[in-house]
C-alpha cells in the first residue's frame, strides 16, 4: 500500500510516525513541492495512493479524479476546512483528524504573538542589531482584558495562560464550558461584539465554517479599541484581510499578530507591509511535542483504516453506514 505525505512538518522533528508507517510495509511518497498544494497539483499524486497524511493542502475537486485507491485522508491537525468532506463521503473516503494534539503549542504561539506585538519585540531586535538604541512604547498584558473567540482546546490553553498574567478573561463560544470557566475565572461574553468592544487582546480560536468565514470584518474590527491587538493562530479565512489591513494602516487598532493567512504563502497580502504587525509562516504547531502527537495521531488513523477499522477521530462516520 502507498501513503502520500503532503504535510510538510510530518516527522520533521520526530521521525517516529513515518518509521511506524514504514514498519507496516507501506510505501511512502513525499510532497514534491515543500508547500501546501492546490487541487490541480494533488490530482496526479493521488493516483495509486491508499492514504494521505494531509497538511493544509486543498483537497477539493478535481484532486480526486485520479484517486483510484484512496481510502483515507488523515489531517495533520484539527482543522478540516481544507478538505471537501461531502465529496470524500460520496466517494467512500474516510476523513480523520487529530483534535487537541497541538493545543498547547498553538496556545504558546498565541501568547508569543501577543507579547511580540505589544512590546515591539521584532522591531526592537532589528533596530538594536542595526546599531540603533531606540525607545519603544508598548502595551501591558498584565491585568489587561483578554478576549477569546472559541473556547475549545486551544482557547482553553490561552485562557489558562492568561490567568498567569492576571488578565480578565472574556470568552465567546456557542458551546460554552461552564465548568472550565468557573475553574479559571472566565467570563462568558453575551456576544462576539462584546469581546471585540471590551478586549485589549482578541485571540481567534474558531473553526472555519460557512457562518464564521470572514467573521472578523470591517464592522467587527471597528468595534475594537484603538489600543487593542488582534491575534490569529486559527485560520486566515476567519478575517477579512483587507479590512484588517485598512485598520492597521490607519492606526485604528494598535497591531496584529498573525500565524495564518487566507492564502498561504501570502505573497500578495497587504498585511505583510502593515505597521505593528508580526507575521509567522503558519508554524504554531511546530514543536517536538505537538508534531509527535499529531504525527502519531495521523499514523494511528491511517493504520486503522487500511486495516479495515474505524479511526478514533472520524470526521465523516456516515462512510461506515453505507
Amino acid at each position: 500500500m502507498k501513503v502520500l505525505i503532503t504535510a510538510t512538518s510530518f516527522s520533521t522533528l520526530t521521525p517516529e510516525p513515518e518509521e511506524r508507517l514504514k514498519a507496516e510495509g507501506y510505501e511512502i511518497v513525499h510532497n514534491p513541492y515543500g508547500r501546501p498544494m492546490s487541487p490541480e497539483e494533488l490530482k496526479p499524486l493521488l493516483k495509486g495512493v491508499d492514504a494521505v497524511a494531509a497538511g493544509v493542502d486543498r483537497f477539493f475537486p478535481p484532486c480526486f479524479d485520479e484517486a483510484d485507491r484512496l481510502k483515507v485522508v488523515a489531517r495533520h491537525g484539527a482543522g478540516i476546512d481544507q478538505v471537501d468532506i461531502e465529496e470524500c463521503t460520496r466517494r467512500g473516503i474516510v476523513v480523520a483528524n487529530v483534535p487537541g494534539a497541538n493545543a498547547e503549542a498553538v496556545a504558546d504561539m498565541a501568547f508569543a504573538l501577543m507579547l511580540a506585538v505589544a512590546r515591539h519585540i521584532p522591531e526592537g531586535d532589528r533596530t538594536t542589531k542595526a546599531g540603533k538604541w531606540e525607545n519603544t512604547y508598548g502595551r501591558d498584558l498584565y491585568q489587561a482584558t483578554l478576549g477569546i473567540l472559541g473556547l475549545g482546546r486551544i482557547g482553553k490553553g490561552v485562557a489558562r495562560r492568561g490567568r498567569g498574567f492576571d488578565m480578565r478573561i472574556l470568552a465567546y463560544d456557542p458551546y460554552f464550558d461552564e465548568e472550565f470557566a468557573a475553574k479559571y475565572q472566565v467570563e462568558r461574553a453575551e456576544s462576539l461584539d462584546q469581546v471585540m468592544r471590551e478586549a485589549d487582546f482578541v485571540s481567534l480560536h474558531m473553526p472555519v465554517l460557512p457562518e464564521t468565514k470572514g467573521i472578523i470584518n470591517a464592522e467587527k474590527i471597528a468595534l475594537m479599541k484603538p489600543t487593542a491587538i488582534l491575534v490569529n493562530t486559527a485560520r486566515g479565512a476567519l478575517v477579512d484581510e483587507d479590512a484588517l489591513a485598512e485598520a492597521l494602516e490607519a492606526g485604528k487598532i494598535f497591531g496584529a499578530g498573525l500565524d495564518v493567512f487566507a492564502v498561504e504563502p501570502p505573497s500578495d497580502s497587504r498585511l505583510l507591509k502593515c505597521p505593528r504587525t508580526v507575521t509567522m509562516p503558519h508554524v504554531s504547531s511546530n514543536t517536538p511535542g505537538a508534531l509527535l502527537a499529531m504525527g502519531n495521531g495521523v499514523t494511528d488513523a491511517i493504520i486503522a483504516v487500511l486495516n479495515g477499522k474505524r479511526p478514533k477521530y472520524c470526521v465523516n462516520p456516515e462512510v461506515y453506514e453505507k
